[in-house]
């Protein structure tokens, strides 16, 4: 990132630390809820949001606003590490966090470029701010470059994607994109809830695949997909706008805690043994085979989502998939009707 952006982004951090800074303790919470250790001292819990105290009874984790817990830290502290990103930051909300993103950073002199597929959370927070936005065709990177070459005179700029798209399942071309960001001094902000764990040999995502190295913008996570939680969101890059989120962030101090420990079992043993991404590799590429069978035209599966357009009427496809035991996703674009499947590493076919 430009040594320009950064300035701008530790100016704001100055000016959010004279008017509202979070407590940064680290508390070793009990699991009841009912007490706090910090530090070496047990005291009432006077910050849960849990009233009436069921969060024994769901076995869940209460709401806290006093900081964060030891093992929050320790799975920051865990991802950080295992994308080679600055730093980290995890809420319980991701449509809060896809809204608050652009609040808590940009303002009416900034720009928001962004690709027309984006998904619908990260379309909602991009609506909502105050910035100036310009949609691109999906994939069109000349309409973007013009789009960066029209916007100098805004005080930041920022390309928003997705890294696998919802729908469709194709990657962006994040490394083209990255030498665009860097040319025109822009920011880039990527969903990466689909490629986290799912795409590339080390499990990166969408930008190991692309081939971006050390990719140090932003990148959003919904630990949902990939994981199984049920609740546990992630942004991940550049300290110094983690640090800004982290000062300005709503849903930070009010979102409900995840389960710590089984998310930092669960991503060692993805990292260490790649035996379940290979069978979610091979679930997709049989799959792609199937529908190549049938006639169709899929485009070749980069992630766990296969895809593809046909002008045949959507009750028509309906038909020959459930004849050959096959469940798929319909959208109508068009005159053409969009299929897509999402494969499991349990899948059998």
């Amino acid at each position: 990132m430009k040594q320009f952006i950064q300035k701008i982004i530790e100016e704001e951090i100055v000016i959010s630390k004279t008017v509202s800074r979070p407590e940064t303790a680290i508390y070793e919470f009990a699991q009841d809820g009912d007490f706090l250790c910090y530090p070496q001292k047990q005291m009432p819990n006077m910050f849960s949001a849990d009233f009436l105290g069921f969060s024994p009874f769901k076995r869940t984790y209460s709401n806290y606003n006093c900081g964060k817990s030891k093992n929050t830290a320790l799975l920051e502290n865990f991802i950080t590490q295992f994308l080679q990103t600055q730093d980290t930051f995890i809420t319980g909300s991701y449509e809060g966090l896809c809204v608050e993103i652009f609040e808590d950073l940009l303002n009416k002199d900034d720009i928001i470029l962004y690709d027309s597929a984006i998904s619908p959370w990260l379309r909602k927070g991009v609506k909502i701010c105050d910035a100036e936005k310009k949609r691109f065709i999906h994939n069109d990177l000349e309409t973007l470059e013009n789009f960066l070459k029209l916007s100098l005179l805004n005080r930041l700029r920022v390309i928003v994607t997705d890294g696998i798209f919802y729908d469709s399942g194709q990657c962006a071309d994040l490394n083209a994109i990255r030498l665009l960001a860097e040319k025109y001094d822009a920011i880039v902000i990527i969903d990466d809830s689909l490629g986290f764990l799912t795409c590339g040999k080390k499990g990166h995502g969408a930008d190991e695949i692309s081939g971006v190295k050390n990719f140090q913008d932003l990148k959003i996570v919904n630990m949902q997909n990939t994981l199984s939680c049920s609740t546990g969101v992630f942004v991940s890059g550049d300290k110094n706008l983690i640090e800004l989120l982290r000062l300005r962030s709503k849903s930070l101090k009010y979102s409900v805690s995840v389960d710590e420990e089984s998310l930092i079992r669960a991503l060692k043993i993805l990292k260490d043994n790649s035996q379940q991404r290979e069978k979610l590799k091979q679930n997709t590429l049989k799959l792609y085979e199937k529908l190549c069978n049938l006639g169709f035209k899929p485009n070749l599966p980069v992630s766990s989502i296969v895809s593809f357009s046909t002008p045949k009427p959507i009750e028509e496809v309906k038909g020959i998939l459930e004849d050959n035991f096959l469940c798929a996703t319909f959208y109508k674009i068009g005159k053409n009707t969009l299929v897509s499947f999402k494969i499991s590493e349990s899948c059998n076919l």
